[in-house]
């Protein structure tokens, strides 16, 4: 499956970073741009330890906001600058945790079963899981992003293959010329995308 993430050229050595080393960075849910992350409801009878355990591993995972589409006005203007960025085309690598978000709303825990309760008690595991599913989450308002999340496993950064890089149509003629060079001297194939024009390197 191909994913898009959406960066400006401002902080050109983050750009740098995912098309040299493939890879994408990682953060927590508190570095994200949506005030509601990481919220959720809960039934009554959930022990208050079960709901501590979720929000000790929530904090800590890292995850990775991508999009599924490379044609989105919306996204161009949010994560893109208005289209003076681009977008870069990447292919997960078949072990990585990648989950499609949920509009639904905020992640309700129900009360658990007795063997939920035994289960959270010995298996980390568990309460990662249910961490993972309420990152997962998000109002109906967030829906034009089409986000999937990657999960990363130890460490801020997920490998992957990139497939190519779609340029804003307002971006930069020097950026342009600049990123253009830098993608010749890849040690691998890069499709390079521009308005009316289509460029393999």
């Amino acid at each position: 499956m191909i994913l898009y993430k959406y960066r400006t050229l401002d902080d050109f050595k983050f750009v740098l970073d995912i098309l040299v080393n493939q890879r994408l960075y990682a953060t927590t849910y508190d570095e994200m741009n949506d005030p509601m992350e990481g919220v959720y409801t809960h039934d009554n009878g959930v022990p208050q330890e079960s709901l501590k355990a979720l929000e000790d591993n929530y904090k800590k995972i890292k995850f990775c906001s991508l999009s599924s589409n490379s044609d989105n006005p919306l996204m161009w203007a949010h994560y893109s600058k208005g289209a003076r960025g681009i977008a870069i085309a990447v292919e997960l690598k078949e072990k990585t945790d990648c989950r499609e978000v949920n509009y639904k709303g905020p992640s309700h825990i129900l009360q658990p079963h007795s063997l939920e309760v035994e289960l959270s008690k010995r298996s980390f595991g568990f309460d990662i899981e249910r961490a993972k599913r309420v990152l997962c989450y998000k109002n109906e308002f967030w829906e034009y992003e089409e986000e999937y999340r990657a999960f990363a496993g130890k460490g801020n950064f997920i490998d992957v293959k990139v497939k190519q890089i779609i340029f804003g149509e307002k971006a930069d003629r020097t950026d342009k010329a600049l990123l253009k060079k830098i993608i010749k001297n890849l040690d691998y194939d890069l499709e390079v995308i521009e308005k009316g024009s289509l460029y393999v390197y």
